[in-house]
């Protein structure tokens, strides 16, 4: 081997490295913005428009009570790596006879014990039933 072949492979291998840290920072920084606008839109942006939805629907709504509680484990969400409960509030319309289930946000511990025989209130829009909340403001987060 000559001494310019080797010249050249020690230039593109220095080359290829330099190219591929100038990637992975490239990727890195990426990364970095990507985790920075995730954090902005949860922390920020999402709690928003949950709190404008539910002061629209405070102006605007119609409180029912709920008929029946149910506590139960939500195998379909995983927060901290674990499965919330949830409460589900049942509604029967006297008008229609539909039973409707109202859903509220989830909890990392049993909330039964805060809502043992007490009816919770949901405040619901009066044109579209699936636009709602269950108040649940007097259980501790």
């Amino acid at each position: 081997m000559t001494i310019l072949s080797i010249l050249f492979i020690v230039i593109a291998v220095v080359l290829f490295t330099a190219l591929i840290f100038w990637l992975a920072g490239i990727v890195l920084a990426v990364g970095v913005f990507i985790l920075i606008m995730i954090a902005v839109i949860k922390l920020l942006i999402v709690p928003y428009f949950e709190n404008r939805q539910k002061a629209r629907l405070d102006a605007n709504h119609i409180l029912l009570t709920s008929e029946k509680t149910v506590v139960r484990v939500d195998t379909n969400q995983f927060l901290n790596g674990f499965n919330p409960y949830v409460i589900d509030c049942y509604y029967t319309s006297p008008e229609s006879g539909r039973e409707y289930v109202f859903t509220s946000e989830p909890f990392m511990v049993d909330p039964s014990t805060y809502i043992s025989g007490r009816a919770l209130g949901i405040f619901v829009d009066p044109l579209d039933y699936s636009n709602y909340y269950v108040d649940t403001s007097f259980i501790s987060k």
